[in-house]
């Protein structure tokens, strides 16, 4: 029973973290301590150790297929031996807990991430995928089990089942994603983002819902999308239906829908790094490079903020931006502690 006990306290998600160098010095001291408890929890380590090895082998791969990666590292699992664990339902036991955190460490491989973490959750007989990105980093190329991609933005969750049910494509959103769905009448795909859901049959559209913000946004691309606030259920006023170029939003406070058309077309320079300004005011412009860049850039003055600027800028670094908006209206540039600073010239007849 003692034993049993320990397997059962086993921290898998800091074994994860310890298995791909991402523990801290007191996380990493503890496994250690936990691992010379027993020869039981010895051995957890070292069929940990085999499985991290074969893992590694997609961490090469520009895209990600969670099926397969799910697939391959679950036959690894049945093919390594058991050592130590006597007990059939202690065997069991090791073999679900050990699944999640070589899946967990073969997904951080695969997108090839250092500040990433994806772990498996197990709840009845589904089995779902979390995908978590550093403050400043982009993930591209997550395939879903229908063919769907997501591009998932810096600070972000997105969670989905191994397998979708028969009825429906279930997903959550924490953050901000941009979506590619494929068509498939017969089975609508459902976000939850925050307060809101949204269904759709097969187009593509980005949204915002991130922890903390004041609304849920959704700006479509291609297609149709319904958004829905659930409080509102049976309510008139509680769906939008959004077509390409149209914006929906959802006030958290007051559940409120609002459908307009978008007017900014740089909502998706997280993503594709192409940023488009016409007779847009600096305050603005800086907004969107900071989201894009995942940097933070300061204004000297507050009148700074009305100066108008026309540019198209496609895939050019954020150093190189500000550059030409240094020259453009004769200010001063300078950067320090990952900040950079735009300041009036002395002789700058717009200070």
């Amino acid at each position: 029973m003692k034993e049993k006990k320990n397997i059962e306290e086993v921290n898998w998600d800091l074994l994860a973290k310890f298995l791909s160098d991402e523990a801290s010095g007191s996380e990493k001291a503890e496994v250690e301590t936990w691992i010379g408890r027993s020869g039981e929890n010895s051995a957890i380590l070292k069929s940990g150790e085999e499985i991290m090895k074969k893992a590694r082998l997609y961490y090469h791969s520009r895209k990600f297929d969670p099926a397969a990666a799910w697939d391959k590292v679950e036959g690894d699992l049945h093919a390594v031996p058991v050592r130590e664990l006597t007990s059939p339902q202690r065997g069991a036991f090791f073999r679900i807990k050990l699944l999640r955190v070589a899946a967990s460490v073969l997904l951080a491989l695969a997108l090839g991430s250092l500040g990433f973490y994806a772990g498996f959750r197990q709840h009845k007989t589904a089995v779902f995928t979390e995908v978590i990105s550093d403050n400043q980093q982009v993930l591209r190329d997550i395939t879903l089990p229908d063919g769907s991609q997501v591009t998932l933005n810096s600070s972000s969750k997105l969670t989905y089942p191994r397998q979708f049910a028969k009825k429906n494509r279930e997903v959550q959103i924490e953050g901000e994603a941009f979506f590619e769905v494929s068509p498939d009448a017969s089975k609508p795909f459902v976000i939850s983002a925050g307060n809101a859901r949204i269904k759709v049959l097969g187009t593509s559209f980005n949204v915002s819902a991130r922890p903390g913000d004041e609304a849920v946004e959704v700006v479509v691309e291609t297609g149709k999308v319904q958004l829905i606030c659930p409080k509102l259920a049976q309510q008139s006023g509680s769906d939008l239906i959004l077509l390409p170029g149209e914006k929906g939003v959802l006030m958290n406070e007051k559940n409120h829908l609002v459908k307009s058309v978008n007017e900014n077309p740089n909502v998706t320079s997280w993503k594709t790094f192409e940023l488009v300004f016409q007779q847009t005011k600096l305050g603005n412009v800086i907004a969107d490079l900071e989201k894009t860049y995942h940097t933070e850039i300061q204004l000297s003055e507050p009148s700074l903020s009305d100066l108008l600027l026309t540019a198209h800028f496609s895939n050019q670094p954020v150093d190189f931006i500000l550059e030409v908006i240094r020259l453009t209206f004769n200010l001063e540039l300078s950067a320090g502690n990952g900040q950079y600073f735009l300041t009036a010239a002395e002789n700058n007849p717009k200070k």
